[in-house]
């Protein structure tokens, strides 16, 4: 093998020992592991103890901001962020350490294709139409706003796309399709201003139907079968859901300061 540039893969866990080993074990040939761990109480710790390179570090932040605070613990040329139930297939780690080993001149990192799978079924229709996400960069380069539980990292320069694809295990149930939207849009509430006027129900059904839209319709989620309309639909209900929290929120602020109580966060 040629000499190559170094990579650390960080990764935010919490209690995600089921799914954590096969990611582990997709990035073994990285240089250093970092977990960044939100004090799992499964067998995290355990997991990543079978890896020389990989130390995990215990802290409790948003998703991103345990990935910055892993990227600005890193100490190799390039970082590769990745999530417990993502794994770099084998062509795409032969793609990366090519890239290692003769890092493209005017690039300061790549997106990679994702390939998301829910239920067991690989999308490849509605939220699976091909779109590539950006996972490997120069250390230094991209850092997160920690604004929103899904934004983009925020970089200045040139990004390359990856031939092959990354696998994304985003949703094993439709259990955890409604536990994730419930914590997903509650820790972007924390973060956003009530409103000065009452959101409007239009927007709630504006939103919603122009998910299951694009989705299903526009993106041709129908193709996927029943998951894609699953799927599509709880796009769907997770715009609906988080204006209803929002109106909930600004109507017990605004009902708690018309009746002369303090004013309750609500969320």
């Amino acid at each position: 093998m040629s000499p190559r540039e170094t990579l650390t893969v960080v990764i935010p866990t919490k209690n995600s020992g089921d799914v954590l080993a096969d990611c582990l074990d997709s990035v073994a040939w990285a240089d250093e592991i970092i977990v960044v761990d939100m004090f799992s109480t499964d067998d995290t710790a355990a997991i990543c103890a079978r890896h020389a390179q990989c130390r995990v570090v215990e802290r409790e932040d948003y998703i991103f901001g345990n990935v910055n605070f892993g990227i600005d613990a890193a100490a190799s040329d390039w970082i590769l962020r990745l999530d417990s139930d993502e794994r770099i297939t084998p062509e795409l780690a032969l793609e990366i350490q090519g890239i290692l080993r003769a890092p493209p001149t005017g690039l300061i990192g790549f997106a990679c294709w994702e390939r998301p799978f829910s239920l067991g079924h690989e999308l490849r229709y509605g939220f699976g139409r091909r779109h590539h996400r950006k996972l490997l960069f120069r250390r230094g380069t991209a850092r997160y706003p920690v604004r929103f539980e899904h934004e983009d990292l925020e970089s200045v320069g040139d990004w390359g796309t990856t031939v092959h694809g990354y696998i994304h295990l985003n949703y094993r149930s439709v259990g955890q399709y409604l536990r994730k939207m419930d914590y997903y849009i509650d820790r972007d509430l924390e973060r956003s201003a009530l409103p000065d006027d009452r959101p409007p129900v239009r927007d709630g059904v504006v939103g919603a139907a122009r998910a299951f839209y694009l989705y299903y319709l526009k993106y041709q989620g129908f193709r996927d079968g029943w998951v894609g309309l699953l799927d599509a639909s709880m796009r769907s209900i997770y715009q609906w859901v988080t204006w209803a929290k929002m109106r909930e929120r600004w109507e017990a602020h605004h009902g708690a300061l018309q009746s002369g109580r303090p004013p309750e966060r609500s969320t």
